[in-house]
């Protein structure tokens, strides 16, 4: 049976190693466009289990001396990212035979699909399309725009056919103390703005925060926390708080 899995983590914290220990053939969607250059994905890679699609898409056109000259200028040219993905994963979920043979299907990684997303909302705004000033700001779009394409976006995809992973990069939430001043850490969360950071693991079968212990006689362990009040974690199987980050092994683990 097809599952869905948020992974949440730090950079280098193993999301994307984590992605590709599930079932095989997969293909990952490469957003952040490093996957390819990850030498312990290569023997996967080279075997076929593991296709690298990446998006090498600019978040805006025009050259970087022009953009630093006119920094609150208008986006020109539409951003095309954004649109890049989710007509790929419209082909995936409309059966195109090109992705037929894929079992697992990694987003990696939302954080930066997000980016690519909010490039167009503004660039629509600019255009007087849509949306409401924010704070005065006439380049911003609204907040119920950027909802509402996230919302639409993943209450589709994870009704596929096949594993759907998705990655993204943690947040801290915090809150200051204004009587001791301190600032308090209140959780660790999809690196998303808005009301879709807590909202989207509600959209998964299963939400793992991965966590690094280094070790000079062991070396490097990865670890998925499946449960924890101030982590986007939660789990349907039982599970321990930290297991071995590698998806095809947790139903060994729960004794399946």
């Amino acid at each position: 049976m097809a599952k869905t899995y948020l992974l949440v983590g730090d950079a280098g914290s193993g999301k994307t190693t984590a992605a590709c220990t599930c079932k095989h053939p997969t293909l990952i969607i490469d957003v952040d466009c490093k996957a390819e250059r990850m030498d312990n994905l290569q023997p996967l890679i080279k075997s076929g289990d593991v296709t690298i699609h990446p998006v090498r898409i600019p978040l805006v056109t025009g050259s970087f001396r022009e953009r630093a000259l006119h920094p609150d200028g208008k986006i020109k040219k539409q951003p095309e990212g954004y649109l890049y993905v989710v007509d790929l994963l419209n082909e995936i979920l409309e059966a195109d035979e090109k992705y037929a043979h894929y079992n697992t299907i990694v987003l990696d990684s939302l954080t930066r699909l997000v980016e690519h997303m909010k490039r167009l909302l503004i660039y629509l705004r600019g255009q007087g399309k849509f949306g409401k000033n924010y704070d005065g700001d006439m380049n911003w779009p609204s907040w119920g725009s950027y909802l509402s394409n996230l919302e639409e976006l993943f209450t589709e995809v994870v009704q596929m056919d096949k594993n759907f992973i998705c990655t993204a990069h943690q947040k801290l939430e915090m809150e200051h103390d204004d009587m001791t001043k301190t600032d308090i850490l209140l959780g660790y969360w999809p690196f998303i703005d808005g009301q879709m950071m807590k909202k989207l693991p509600g959209y998964f079968d299963e939400c793992y925060f991965l966590s690094r212990k280094i070790s000079k006689v062991k070396g490097n362990e990865y670890l998925f926390r499946t449960v924890g009040s101030k982590y986007c974690a939660r789990t349907s199987l039982k599970l321990t708080e930290f297991v071995p980050a590698n998806i095809s092994k947790l139903y060994n683990l729960k004794g399946l």
